[in-house]
């Protein structure tokens, strides 16, 4: 073969280098900025979540101590009521209450009671007792019978107070009370 001129061996070698530039520009170079592409992209949605991450976290801890809240209100309900309670139970407590203060019973009417359920709609351990009393007696005696309500073992709720003057020539007061108690199931 013959020998290649000086002029032919520089347009061997730069053919040379352009094809050699262009192997490793198509095989190495691209895939390398193709994938650097997406790990940017990458990188800037999870950027994207960690910022949203910040709020989510923000309700997450508020969620989580109103939860801690709830669950130590609960326990104190359930200290506070730590019996079963039959309604006639409650209902001879509520009574005892009234003629230990002074007060006259004209009636006592218990209404439906009601199961309590949790938020999830599930059954929960605990019933509420609505009872609609009819007494007789003065503002002190009435004050003591609330006031004895507190300590039993059961939650008070006066949801509804009447009170009228009795009859001319007659002293005291009637009042119409709606107690609504609960108890453990």
């Amino acid at each position: 073969m013959k020998e290649l001129n000086k002029r032919e061996k520089i347009i061997v070698s730069i053919v040379s280098v352009v094809a050699f530039a262009f192997l490793v520009n198509r095989f190495v170079l691209e895939p390398q900025s193709k994938r650097m592409k997406q790990l940017r992209a990458e990188l800037a949605s999870l950027n994207e979540q960690a910022a949203s991450i910040g709020p989510k976290l923000v309700d997450f801890n508020r969620l989580n101590s109103e939860l801690v809240q709830k669950k130590s209100q609960v326990e104190e309900l359930e200290q506070a009521l730590p019996q079963k309670a039959e309604t006639a139970e409650v209902i001879h407590k509520v009574s005892m209450q009234a003629r230990s203060s002074g007060l006259q019973i004209q009636q006592i009417r218990p209404q439906k009671e009601t199961v309590l359920r949790t938020r999830g709609g599930k059954r929960g351990d605990f019933r509420q007792l609505v009872l609609n009393l009819g007494i007789r007696g003065q503002y002190e005696q009435l004050g003591d019978f609330l006031a004895g309500l507190e300590v039993q073992p059961f939650y008070v709720k006066v949801a509804e107070l009447h009170m009228s003057k009795r009859e001319e020539g007659e002293q005291g007061l009637e009042i119409q009370l709606k107690l609504e108690i609960v108890v453990r199931s």
